[in-house]
């Protein structure tokens, strides 16, 4: 396992700066990949993975000259390779220099690019997954990694949920709903009807908000609740990672794992597990 993520030289790419704590997310994405990726090796013929919301490959840590490895060059890195991978980002700059680093580290690996809103996208990537068949099974990890709850529409994972597919998902719980809560409760906002493919909540929210729930919250576990409905375990918000704020302990965002096997919740625990900073278990 990795606790520690490689620092690397500047390649004079493009390289988006993210907050110190994406790290941790980071952290949780590759090992989780590597748990995957080589459990998964003789019980499957072909195994995806798609990052949604992938980005330029890189990232700088703010306020500092450290360069990191973000989700899709983690997900390359791992020891048994995914025999496919499939990178999203509405942003052509970042995949144009993702694609660059690609072609130099892994030229011989098997990548496809989808330039386009992720949101738009799902009949392209689903045509891009090879079809399984008795004799060849497929099985895919998609990382869904929005800036904000706008950013992804449930009908995206309802759509991509047709495959044998596990999901890893930032809800972004903290930073941007208990942040943007009296805008997005209000009544003509259709922006959690979007995130939760239901205008249902509206109801569930004023029982939780008489119960005290955080915004944030509530809207985890409503979003467990719509992945149960397309077969997805989802066993409470505790089995999810919170991320916070460390220097402040302010909750930012929730990691919620889902597959609709009981094995995928094992590896997953495993994942947080290693990624724990009192644990160094190198790889």
């Amino acid at each position: 396992m990795a606790l520690h993520l490689p620092e690397l030289q500047d390649d004079g790419l493009m390289t988006p700066e993210i907050n110190p704590w994406g790290e941790e997310k980071y952290r949780l994405v590759w090992n989780y990949s590597n748990i995957f990726a080589t459990s998964m090796k003789r019980k499957w013929r072909c195994r995806v993975y798609v990052d949604l919301f992938a980005g330029a490959g890189r990232s700088r840590i703010k306020g500092t000259k450290r360069i990191i490895p973000a989700s899709p060059m983690l997900a390359l890195d791992v020891q048994d390779k995914f025999d496919k991978y499939i990178f999203c980002d509405v942003d052509g700059l970042k995949i144009e220099a993702l694609k660059a680093r690609v072609l130099i580290d892994y030229p011989k690996v098997d990548v496809q690019y989808v330039p386009e809103d992720t949101n738009n996208s799902s009949n392209k990537i689903l045509s891009l997954i090879p079809h399984g068949r008795t004799d060849f099974k497929v099985l895919t990890f998609c990382f869904v990694d929005p800036y904000k709850l706008e950013n992804i529409s449930f009908d995206t994972i309802r759509k991509l949920s047709a495959r044998y597919m596990d999901f890893l998902v930032l809800i972004p719980s903290g930073m941007d709903a208990n942040r943007n809560e009296s805008h997005y409760t209000s009544a003509k906002n259709r922006t959690v009807d979007r995130f939760l493919g239901t205008s249902t909540w509206r109801e569930d929210w004023k029982t939780a908000r008489l119960k005290r729930q955080a915004f944030g919250d509530f809207l985890t576990d409503a979003f467990g609740k719509e992945m149960t409905e397309l077969g997805y375990v989802y066993n409470g918000i505790e089995k999810t990672e919170l991320i916070r704020l460390t220097t402040k302990n302010v909750p930012l965002y929730r990691l919620a794992f889902f597959s609709r096997h009981p094995r995928g919740d094992e590896f997953w625990k495993e994942a947080r597990r290693y990624s724990k900073p009192q644990l160094d278990f190198p790889w």
